[in-house]
């Protein structure tokens, strides 16, 4: 792992000393009664510069004056419960104000893995087991796609949804609502056309589809919804295009032109145009990182390249200039990215391009809600896990010791065939 490119060293930058060397030879014997007045004038002109200097070089490490106590930030998909874990953080949600992508109030517990959010925090420091930890103190919830499905095939992994495609990976968590994820269990389950879904994701521009990271089953009264990024404007005739799709902004005021490049996060009609486009009824920016956080991370898809060592992740600029990059990046690549914002711009310091082909660990920790021992399944923070896999490690006990068991446990493992459940690799005890 190597940086992109490295900063220009700011010792090379000239100095007041350096500029008097260079006065011709006679002005310096003409000026040799002011000779005293001339040094101390440097010298306190240096110790300026380098006082300027010092502060610059601080300010480039993360910190300097203003810049403490800013806090932390996230953004992904929930890979974890305890604290909900977010690009490898584990965020407390104790006391954090829950909300929408509507601004709406969401219940204590109503989050749930593959869930794409906005995480806003205190400072993240290091616990003695060695786990990134902060204090969250609000987390929104943020949809890629709400409507009906149409175009289900079980064999390609794929869907759509008002008309954009959906594609299922490996780490797309299906509501366990939706029994047997997308196919169904023996002709039972699974999704069917017009069944009205919440996706989250992200847009992966290099396969014109959004990458789900979870669907779920949506609420009758969610109304038809997109949130991305917009590709091109055609004013002439008021429409868009965002993702795969072209929309009508007619019945919007010519001021709420969309600008290409902003993303959006769209409210629809139930029913398309005479020309098959589906009408935007309100569109609205969706929610910005903030101008400056000490610790930031996200974990999304590279939407635009825009240089050797800049990109943009969930409409946020990345400087990779002086970050530590593994892996090779490329439009539609799943990224996490860990490093500091100043002035809206995160200036990275590690990099980590994924593969879709690479399933995901998620890690769970809570107390059991229920527990069906025929099945070998039990209920962690809403989430089913199955203990029932032949390679399962129990720490501090075994499969008999989870019945009546009432202290926490941590759980490692990976989605199920049909995506609705963790299988467990690793069962640990607290005592």
């Amino acid at each position: 792992m190597t940086p992109l490119n490295t900063a220009p060293d700011p010792a090379s930058a000239a100095s007041p000393q350096h500029s008097l060397q260079r006065w011709p030879h006679r002005w310096r014997q003409g000026c040799s009664a002011w000779l005293p007045d001339l040094v101390a004038f440097s010298v306190s002109l240096l110790c300026a510069g380098l006082a300027a200097l010092v502060i610059g070089l601080i300010g480039g490490c993360g910190g300097g004056v203003g810049t403490e106590g800013t806090g932390s930030y996230a953004s992904g998909p929930i890979t974890g419960f305890g604290s909900i874990i977010v690009n490898g953080v584990h965020f407390d949600d104790g006391a954090a104000q829950l909300q929408d992508d509507d601004g709406k109030g969401l219940a204590s517990g109503s989050l749930a893995l593959g869930m794409v959010v906005q995480v806003t925090a205190g400072p993240i420091s290091a616990a003695a087991d060695g786990r990134l930890r902060a204090q969250a103190s609000a987390v929104h919830t943020d949809r890629a796609l709400v409507g009906p499905a149409s175009a289900v095939d079980r064999l390609a992994g794929s869907l759509r949804v008002l008309g954009q495609p959906v594609l299922v990976s490996a780490d797309t968590v299906f509501d366990a609502r939706l029994v047997g994820g997308l196919a169904g269990v023996g002709g039972v389950g699974g999704l069917a056309p017009g069944q009205l879904l919440e996706v989250y994701g992200f847009f992966d521009s290099r396969r014109a589809a959004y990458a789900a990271t979870r669907i779920a089953p949506a609420a009758a009264s969610a109304g038809y919804r997109v949130s991305g990024q917009v590709a091109s404007v055609d004013a002439r005739n008021q429409t868009f295009t965002l993702g795969s799709q072209t929309y009508s902004y007619a019945s919007l005021a010519s001021s709420s032109a969309p600008v290409p490049g902003t993303v959006l996060r769209l409210q629809l009609k139930s029913e398309p145009d005479a020309g098959g486009r589906w009408q935007v009824s309100d569109q609205r920016s969706t929610d910005s990182a903030p101008q400056d956080r000490d610790g930031a991370g996200l974990d999304g898809r590279v939407s635009a390249l825009l240089s050797a060592g800049r990109f943009v992740v969930d409409g946020v600029t990345v400087d990779a200039s002086a970050a530590q990059v593994s892996g090779s990046l490329k439009l539609g690549a799943q990224v996490t990215v860990r490093g500091t914002l100043r002035a809206g711009l995160l200036l990275a310091t590690q990099v980590v391009v994924g593969s879709d082909e690479q399933a995901r660990s998620f890690d769970l920790s809570g107390n059991i809600g229920s527990l069906d021992t025929t099945a070998r399944r039990f209920v962690l923070r809403g989430t089913p896990v199955s203990y029932g896999r032949a390679d399962l490690v129990f720490e501090n006990g075994n499969a008999a010791k989870l019945v009546g068991y009432a202290g926490t446990l941590e759980v490692e493992g990976q989605l199920s065939a049909d995506r609705t459940q963790v299988d467990a690799q690793r069962i640990r005890f607290d005592h």
